[in-house]
């Protein structure tokens, strides 16, 4: 009765508390929340809508920084002979041009850093030195007119201080109950009802801390006798005190209100108070032995036993005579038993396992031993006291045979023949045990099979993408080797060598490895269609420069750029330039020579640059660096260049978000210097903003 009290007040109580937050939230915490979700963007920034003057402060800021770029623009294109390259930047807040260290002098400014190598200068033109204090002034207002909304938000928090506090216990209950149901669904552990009476039925239970190291672990029924007590014997090291730590565990989780690992069937009571007596408290400061340290203990608990009190006992009073700590045993528990707990305990006694199977309300259990393997099963039996086994203990430990033959010699007639009697019945129920678990196993041993079976067929599609990623990088890493040697050797005849055969040789090497990574080829994924050529019927016609080709064994199409000789023709297929045979290509409708044989493109000029492509974020044109270090970034940010010259987009976005600025100073540095980037700048509102650098790629 004082059990269901204690549930009716604690559920009460939740109840109420409960109400309060409602009835907080639902007065005044819900217009500060609506107040909050208008005023602070998912991110954490203070949005413009949070209030009119910083909308306002906003919009000036970007109306100046929108001018200073178009200007910014105009002089691109006015210094395009003095610049490094067709972008602008930002250094110590100012936008910059990458002016020539040889030539900043016609380009009046302020110069505001350089590059690492020393030459390129980033200089803010005095024209703009105006525009760029503004820019700097209504940046500075728009900071102002934030931190002053965050200041009016910050007193609305403060003046509904208590309500948010009881909010806030209550996102601290519903993580509870978050890492609570993580931890049933982790170990199958359930929530069980509390019986109104001290009762303890587990079905399956296991024991917590065991669970979470990992390991194999043997589930047991334990069932204690209501106001009674369980007697639990067996060899050293079965298991005996593991089943008892479980008991007190399970009742301390389910008095705590968490999951317990146990099956949906088991009968659980709330026990006050859980009294333990377990280990040794041995202390030669108190002059305590073992024996009086658990007698002091056994006082304690005897004295504060009751009727909903759960006693854990482990060896209770060891240590001293068998024949007194037997007796002594014995009347402690029938003590425990008649105040009304509920008690378990394990022992060696035989007379407390002769005083189980004779007092109604005790009960023995005991813990298996294999005497096959001499090993330990770690299963509870209930109704059934267990042999203690020291002599095959201590054999399984490595005591000499011929002490453990004079030990057996040594024990009375009715002692042996009561091991003999207890092994027979061990022996014959290790025997069941193992048919039903046998049986068990058949019964899930074919889904086990077929998730390892999936299991490993998802390891092999890993290990085969791996192993076909590796050598795409490898036949890559092999394209770009033998490009640098072709320009090399160009370079050579440029001077006047003669080495044109081992030039069209190595261009042909050339051709052959870029083959087997080129779109089409037989590395490419294998979800992915092969690219189907352009429609209409293929025509066999003589070629001509300019003319739109397909590679018949490709299976890509591109543009003809020069016929070598008879056999022989460069083509452009994506962003690779290959040498391949006249045999191998066919023209496709819609193609139109662009000049004679052997004419080859003209360069843009440097001083008409051509129109920069549109640039749209996607998730294959970005590079997400947030959270790298420097010198990670600079190798993340080669080989996605890499990456998107060998893929032919025009176009990518780098997102190194805002943080202390290193990072992204040092990427639009690292792309500002990269000769193989057309255009660089910080990305527009619309692009994402200055959290993104955007690049265009050199044709």
């Amino acid at each position: 009765m004082q059990v269901r009290h204690r549930l009716a007040h604690h559920v009460v109580d939740e109840h109420e508390r409960a109400g309060t937050v409602r009835r907080g939230l639902d007065g005044a915490l819900e217009p500060l929340r609506e107040r909050l979700a208008a005023s602070i963007e998912p991110d954490g920034q203070v949005a413009d809508r949070a209030a009119p003057s910083l909308a306002a402060a906003r919009a000036k800021k970007r109306e100046v920084e929108s001018d200073l770029k178009r200007r910014l623009t105009q002089m691109l294109g006015r210094y395009a002979d003095l610049l490094q390259g067709q972008y602008y930047t930002e250094r110590e807040g100012r936008y910059v041009l990458p002016v020539r260290s040889d030539a900043h002098l016609p380009v009046e400014g302020i110069v505001l850093g350089s590059s690492s190598s020393g030459g390129t200068l980033f200089v803010e033109p005095r024209e703009l030195s105006e525009l760029g204090n503004r820019l700097r002034l209504a940046e500075a207002e728009a900071a102002r007119e934030e931190a002053r909304v965050l200041g009016l938000l910050s007193t609305q928090v403060g003046e509904l201080a208590d309500p948010c506090e009881e909010a806030f216990f209550a996102c601290i209950v519903a993580d509870l109950c978050r890492a609570a149901a993580r931890w049933a669904a982790e170990t199958h552990s359930v929530v069980v009802e509390l019986d109104a009476e001290p009762v303890l039925d587990l079905k399956r239970s296991r024991h917590p801390l065991l669970l979470l190291a990992e390991g194999e672990v043997i589930a047991n029924d334990i069932r204690l006798p209501e106001h009674g007590a369980l007697i639990i014997s067996g060899p050293n090291a079965g298991g005996k005190t593991v089943a008892l730590k479980t008991l007190g565990l399970v009742a301390w989780m389910a008095r705590a209100g968490l999951p317990v690992p146990v099956d949906a069937e088991s009968r659980l009571g709330f026990f006050e108070p859980v009294l333990c007596d377990i280990g040794d408290e041995q202390s030669i400061a108190r002059s305590l032995s073992t024996f009086s340290a658990h007698v002091q203990s056994l006082a304690r608990i005897v004295s504060a036993a009751g009727p909903s009190a759960l006693v854990l006992l482990d060896e209770v009073a060891a240590g001293t005579d068998p024949e007194e700590g037997a007796a002594l045993a014995a009347a402690v528990l029938e003590a425990l038993v008649e105040r009304g707990a509920s008690v378990a305990v394990t022992t060696h006694y035989e007379r407390l396992k002769e005083l189980a199977a004779e007092h109604p309300r005790f009960e023995n259990a005991s813990v298996g031993f294999d005497f096959e393997s001499m090993a330990p099963t770690f299963r509870l039996l209930l109704g059934a006291a267990g042999a203690s086994s020291a002599l095959a203990v201590a054999a399984r430990h490595g005591l000499s045979e011929q002490i453990l033959r004079r030990a057996h010699a040594l024990l009375p007639q009715h002692a042996v023949d009561r091991e003999h009697m207890l092994r027979e019945i061990g022996g014959e129920r290790a025997a069941l045990e193992r048919l039903r678990a046998e049986a068990e196993l058949d019964r899930t041993r074919q889904r086990e099979l077929i998730a390892e079976l999936e299991a490993e067929r998802h390891a092999f599609r890993q290990q085969a993408a791996r192993e076909a990623d590796r050598e795409v990088a490898e036949l890559r890493a092999s394209v770009r080797s033998a490009r640098k040697e072709l320009e090399t050797i160009r370079k050579e005849l440029r001077k006047g060598g003669e080495n044109r055969a081992e030039l069209r040789e190595l261009e042909r090497g050339v051709s052959r490895i870029a083959a087997q990574v080129a779109i089409g080829s037989p590395l490419v994924a294998r979800d992915d269609p092969p690219p189907r050529a352009a429609d209409g019927p293929e025509r066999a016609i003589a070629l001509r420069v300019g003319q739109t080709v397909r590679h018949r064994t490709l299976g890509t199409q591109g543009e003809l750029l020069e016929l070598v000789d008879t056999d022989t023709a460069r083509v452009l297929l994506g962003q690779m330039k290959l040498t391949v045979k006249v045999s191998e290509l066919v023209v496709l409708g819609g193609g139109s020579a662009k000049s004679s044989v052997n004419t080859k493109r003209k360069p843009r000029s440097a001083t008409s640059p051509k129109p920069l492509a549109q640039a749209h974020r996607s998730q294959d044109n970005t590079l997400d660096l947030r959270g790298e270090r420097a010198e990670a970034a600079e190798t993340l940010v080669d080989a996605f260049i890499d990456r998107m010259l060998g893929g032919g987009e025009p176009v990518g976005f780098v997102l190194h978000g805002h943080g202390t600025g290193a990072l992204k100073a040092l990427v639009r540095e690292q792309l500002g210097r990269s000769s193989y980037i057309e255009h660089s700048r910080p990305a527009e509102p619309g692009e994402g903003g200055d959290a993104f650098t955007v690049f265009w790629l050199r044709d």
